[in-house]
């Protein structure tokens, strides 16, 4: 992959997650990096694959912080946006995830 195309490629994530405003303000994204590994063992095993774990390790983290900081369960969000928000942010820490997924495939 070229310059060109990883600058593209940051763009359209970045851009998927700043159009979830819901999210984007509320959601710290360097909070949501270090509760990446909190559960990724017990994600590893209640998924069938790589993208499943991607979305459902992110989805935790941002859930927690939702609830923790706000006290906002899944039911009291906004879903579609909450699922956009999430693919957009697995996205950008794709990377991190892979690594801790090779790490917990182990």
């Amino acid at each position: 992959m070229n310059l060109q195309e990883q600058i593209s490629r940051i763009q359209s994530i970045m851009g998927t997650i700043n159009e979830s405003k819901f999210f984007h303000r509320r959601v710290d994204l360097n909070k949501v990096k270090k509760l990446l590994t909190t559960d990724a063992q017990q994600v590893y095993y209640d998924t069938r694959d790589y993208e499943e774990f991607k979305f459902e390790i992110t989805l935790r983290a941002v859930e927690y912080i939702m609830w923790d900081e706000y006290e906002l369960g899944w039911g009291d969000l906004p879903q579609q946006e909450e699922k956009e928000f999430i693919r957009g942010v697995s996205n950008y820490f794709d990377d991190e995830i892979k690594r801790l997924y090779k790490k917990v495939r182990v």
